[in-house]
């Protein structure tokens, strides 16, 4: 399992258009902003809508659940907080349940919990709202939570 991130090293200052979101992750709800004009769901939270650029914007609730659409092994730690946790996987996750007027779904990055051996695309994934002591907020992760047929993972 990938080491602790160190959230005492990191400084988040919400802004506008997160300030909702990490307030919500405080209460172990994942949101994605949704288009209050055209219905389109999307992350991370941009100002205007990028289906149709309106700014009429509110919240959607996931319930958490995703599918590993990508992901990538970070074997270098880019900010301090992750020092203690190299090697460590960040996935795009699908969420099924936030479904577009298109028929696309969002997508989110998260950092699993899970080590590089056990991570396949195609995998479910479930969010899991990790707190610290040090920090301010709460931050939401990723754990594997079942099984799939047909999934891939790369072969180095």
């Amino acid at each position: 399992m990938p080491g602790p991130i160190d959230y005492s090293l990191m400084k988040v200052d919400p802004d506008p258009d997160t300030r909702e979101w990490w307030a919500a992750t405080k209460e172990k709800k994942l949101l994605v902003r949704q288009c209050s004009q055209c219905g389109h769901k999307f992350f991370p939270p941009y100002p205007a809508c990028p289906g149709c650029t309106a700014m009429d914007l509110g919240w959607f609730e996931t319930s958490g659940k995703g599918v590993i659409y990508s992901y990538n092994v970070a074997v270098h730690p880019i900010l301090a907080p992750f020092i203690g946790t190299v090697p460590y996987v960040t996935a795009v996750i699908e969420l099924p349940d936030c479904s577009n007027p298109d028929g696309s779904l969002t997508r989110i990055v998260g950092i699993l919990m899970d080590d590089e051996d056990a991570v396949a695309i195609g995998l479910p994934v479930e969010v899991v709202f990790e707190e610290s002591t040090e920090a301010e907020y709460v931050m939401p992760r990723w754990r594997i939570s079942g099984t799939a047929e047909n999934t891939w993972k790369f072969q180095g």
